[in-house]
């Protein structure tokens, strides 16, 4: 019982480790997503900000997620006029899915104007920042600039002061203006404890609970299994007497499925199958087994020893009778066996 005890707890604690994992995972990616959502949305209304306060005319819809059909009038590069003439710059078309606006003039104001007014990294940062409160939203964030040349290449670059971004912290990346673009990289930290620590309680107290509760309820129902079959009866009518000889009758009683046991011609017989002789001996013990059944076919060692050699307490000659008897049982049927109950007692299991 012990063992099977320690098998139970073990399986009971590993299928609830696995679980309380994968509620965690799931739970950390649904919050994971809804962080950033809202880092992204902050960010866009710090931009608008941004722009407002320069006085430009018009407003623009931030298209992070790549999704922007190419539009079919899309040319394949631009003309921008500056102090050092006229210059053609192809355009990306992968970048022009991830501008913040699709307005052709749009993009040109928004290139000229931060071409004589850069935007302000630690500046554009404190303002996310701030709408990222304004959501709820405490965590730390970090912006990369940088302005490409005509060849896509970084000319200028500038980045918060935060030695914790890395790749992994990356939430968007946004490009402004009508080629040599403004590229901006939004950073977030975060950590799941951070995000979820709350959870990871609840889960944990859950997890305790419910192992706790299984394993209680698969050891209650393995004892009462046990118990249950340690007390399962059998009915066992005397068959009706068939014949008598030397008017002794034939007591025969049915034992389990289809076996009969032949007290008066001392044999057990399955219908069907085999059958065993017993000596007298081990007929007589089976007897009393069957006549124990008010008391769940259980003698004491002291009721057997009486029976069978008047009292006398041979305690070995006992065991072996009773172990004789329940070889011959098992090789006719082997579901009955005889069971050491107690200390002094035996107990027959049909």
């Amino acid at each position: 019982m012990k063992r099977i005890s320690i098998i139970l707890l073990t399986v009971t604690i590993t299928l609830g480790g696995i679980v309380f994992c994968i509620a965690c995972r799931v739970t950390y990616e649904s919050k994971k997503f809804e962080v950033q959502q809202k880092a992204k949305d902050a960010f866009v209304k710090a931009l608008d900000f941004e722009f407002k306060s320069r006085n430009l005319e018009k407003t623009f819809s931030f298209k992070y997620d790549g999704v922007t059909p190419l539009t079919a009038d899309l040319p394949d590069s631009v003309c921008i006029g500056g102090k050092s003439g006229m210059h053609w710059y192809r355009l990306d078309p992968v970048k022009h899915r991830m501008n913040i606006t699709t307005d052709i003039n749009v993009r040109l104001l928004h290139s000229l104007t931060l071409e004589e007014t850069p935007l302000n990294t630690d500046s554009l940062n404190e303002i996310w920042k701030e709408y990222l409160r304004r959501s709820d939203k405490y965590l730390k964030v970090a912006l990369s600039i940088s302005v490409l040349d005509k060849d896509g290449k970084v000319k200028v670059s500038n980045s918060s002061q935060s030695p914790w971004y890395t790749p992994s912290n990356l939430v968007f990346t946004i490009y402004i203006g009508y080629a040599c673009e403004i590229e901006i990289m939004g950073y977030l930290h975060y950590s799941l404890w951070e995000m979820m620590y709350i959870e990871i309680l609840f889960y944990l107290l859950l997890y305790v609970i419910c192992v706790y509760v299984i394993y209680k309820i698969s050891i209650n129902v393995i004892v009462r299994m046990k118990s249950m079959r340690q007390k399962e009866v059998v009915e066992v009518p005397v068959i009706e007497v068939v014949q008598e000889m030397a008017n002794t009758p034939i007591r025969s009683y049915v034992l389990h499925d289809n076996v009969v046991f032949y007290a008066g011609l001392q044999k057990i017989e399955k219908l069907g199958g085999g059958q065993e002789k017993l000596q007298p001996q081990s007929c007589q013990l089976l007897e009393l087994f069957l006549k124990a059944k008010e008391h769940d076919y259980i003698l004491t060692d002291e009721s057997i020893m009486k029976e069978l050699w008047g009292g006398k307490v041979i305690n070995d000659r006992l065991h072996k009778s009773i172990g004789r008897l329940r070889s011959c049982i098992q090789k006719v049927e082997p579901s009955i066996d005889i069971n050491r109950n107690t200390s002094t007692t035996y107990q027959l299991l049909l």
